[in-house]
């Protein structure tokens, strides 16, 4: 008994489209990205405690950085210190090319008012980073 070509070829075709669909199935099932935890911290992605900051870089004085420009990057407000209460933590990276501290990440402690209120307007405009050049008369620093 012979088998017409024209139907032994729709055969072929058909059973080369069930597979090929059921391949592409379990391909697409097989290939979800499903990522499996590690165990690691890093695998939970928990955010920044913002009641609980710390700046792990080099500290430095306001006395040191007048007439200098940087960015500000952010900031910690009602630091008590052996100088007093409610200081400003200010975290601040220098330009990539200062001639001095390329790049550098460094923190200063503050109680000047008008940095205060600099940086928490910069906050309520959540306009961080911010470059400024630091200015001081007699006693007295702020930002320009």
């Amino acid at each position: 008994m012979e088998i017409d070509p024209l139907r032994q070829a729709d055969r072929a075709l058909r059973q080369w489209v069930a597979r090929t669909k059921h391949e592409i199935a379990m391909s697409d099932y097989n290939t979800k990205p499903t990522v499996e935890d590690d165990g690691s911290l890093a695998f939970l992605n928990i955010p920044q405690d913002e009641t609980n900051k710390q700046f792990n870089c080099r500290e430095t004085t306001q006395q040191k950085l007048i007439n200098l420009s940087f960015l500000v990057l952010d900031f910690i407000d009602g630091v008590k210190t052996k100088f007093g209460n409610e200081r400003f933590l200010v975290k601040i990276k220098h330009p990539d090319n200062s001639p001095d501290k390329p790049g550098q990440v460094e923190k200063f402690f503050t109680n000047s008012t008008e940095i205060k209120y600099v940086l928490r307007e910069i906050k309520k405009r959540n306009a961080f980073p911010r470059k400024v050049t630091m200015r001081a008369s007699g006693t007295r620093y702020y930002f320009e």
